[in-house]
């Protein structure tokens, strides 16, 4: 059964998540600073009208080079507790390849890296977004006003 992933970039990197998730990837979206947030979660952007959380993925990744910097592309994503945007510099075409070509992580270590996928020589490694959301929503629990991190459906 071949995989289907998505290409993104993040500050100067390439990486794969899977499309399981990925709802929409949008331009750049205006998104408003919450005081106090973690670095992870910086803000919220409004996408069809709801506040969804904004999560600082290169910062997650540990590339991050500024605190939640504007990025080219938003990149909307469902996981257990509702939905998430990520900014990304850009994406690229859909990729499906056979399971059998993702091979476990074992040379860099790359948070969240469950794969990687070796292309003539390129390496790309693959994120598992649903336990980088679920992780990020386990430590920011719930926030001051007693709502949840990413409940927006």
């Amino acid at each position: 059964m071949p995989a289907h992933l998505l290409p993104i970039m993040v500050e100067s990197s390439w990486y794969f998540v899977t499309t399981q998730q990925v709802r929409e990837v949008l331009g750049a979206q205006p998104w408003l600073p919450i005081p106090r947030a973690r670095a992870e979660l910086p803000g919220v952007i409004v996408w069809r009208g709801r506040a969804v959380p904004l999560v600082d993925i290169a910062r997650v990744l540990g590339i991050g080079n500024g605190a939640g910097a504007q990025r080219a592309r938003t990149l909307i994503v469902n996981h257990e507790q509702g939905v998430a945007a990520l900014s990304i510099d850009a994406a690229r075409e859909v990729k499906s390849v056979p399971e059998a070509r993702l091979l476990p992580m074992h040379d860099e270590i790359i948070p969240y890296a469950t794969h990687e996928l070796d292309e003539d020589g390129v390496v790309t490694p693959v994120i598992d977004l649903e336990r980088l959301i679920s992780d990020l929503h386990r430590v920011a629990g719930a926030s001051e006003d007693g709502s949840n991190v990413g409940r927006a459906r």
